[in-house]
């Protein structure tokens, strides 16, 4: 038997027994989902987009999801980030937890429906009905 380091949706860690092929398997899907991830990460940087690292809405609109901007005036570049950081909060606090989740998952970070649904462990139906009351939610308000 081996131990595999398994992360849960909520986000905490937990070892547990696996069978050797199982472990060997586990470990190749990692490696492949992560050589996916940079490659994601190394498309949207050469397209000149920054990729949001976190979920959490403080992160996200420190580290922000920034289109390229062409670097006039420092103090003007300062001043457009501050208003797309508060263009963001305004955006994402009329959402709850789990749209935001689903929303950022998929229209930032580009994961499938079918992605964000096993990484969440909930139906695709949900991914689906999440999205949709998130963007009605936004077009609501603005």
């Amino acid at each position: 038997m081996a131990t595999i380091q398994y992360q849960f949706a909520d986000g905490h860690y937990e070892d547990i027994e696996v069978t050797e092929e199982f472990k060997e398997e586990y470990e190749f899907l990692l490696i492949r989902e992560k050589a996916q991830h940079w490659k994601e990460m190394k498309q949207k940087e050469r397209a000149g987009l920054r990729c949001a690292k976190d979920l959490s809405l403080d992160k996200f609109s420190e580290d922000g999801y920034d289109l390229p901007s062409e670097k006039n005036d420092p103090l003007e570049a300062i001043i457009q980030k501050e208003n797309r950081q508060e263009q963001y909060k305004k955006i994402f606090s009329c959402l709850t937890e789990k749209q935001r989740q689903v929303y950022i998952l998929f229209h930032i970070k580009g994961y499938k429906k079918v992605q964000i649904a096993a990484m969440l462990h909930i139906d695709e139906r949900s991914v689906r009905r999440r999205l949709e009351w998130a963007q009605k939610r936004i077009l609501k308000i603005f």
